[in-house]
């Protein structure tokens, strides 16, 4: 019997994770927001779960500011996975019309940090799956396999 690549034990080591964490979890949801990552997530979460459909819906915190091909895909990826999608706006920044080229970091903080706070809290979600990577963002790099957080 052959041992497994690194890459192989990256991907069992994820399966396994989030088949634990569905497991204990109450209301659990996976973060989508059309990116490379997110494609990543929800084909470890098609793999897991095979042949039924992942059993937590999928979460878009839209900033409305991706082309329209991108929600196209969006829709074609969790209908093709047999999930549910949400969409969630934050809406005063939609009333204030917060935009990246005018307000830069308040548009990050309004439209992205407090859109998945509020989307969170709105549908009751007590486990959001996500695909930060470490090595793109310094904030990220002191981040582990969990990230528990408060509201």
């Amino acid at each position: 019997m052959r041992s497994l690549t690194h890459l192989e034990r990256l991907e069992a080591e994820s399966i396994h994770i989030l088949r634990e964490v569905v497991a204990e979890a109450e209301k659990p949801v996976m973060l989508y927001s059309v990116g490379k990552d997110s494609a990543v997530m929800l084909h470890l979460a098609k793999k897991a779960f095979y042949p039924a459909p992942p059993p937590f819906p999928l979460l878009h915190v839209d900033t409305t500011w991706k082309f329209k091909d991108m929600y196209a895909l969006r829709e074609k990826a969790a209908r093709d996975a047999g999930m549910e999608l949400l969409v969630y706006h934050n809406p005063e920044a939609k009333a204030r019309g917060i935009n990246p080229f005018e307000h830069g970091p308040l548009h990050t903080d309004m439209w992205k940090t407090q859109g998945l706070k509020q989307a969170l809290d709105l549908h009751g979600f007590d486990v959001a799956f996500g695909g930060a990577r470490r090595d793109e963002e310094k904030s990220r790099a002191k981040e582990r396999v969990f990230s528990f957080r408060t509201a």
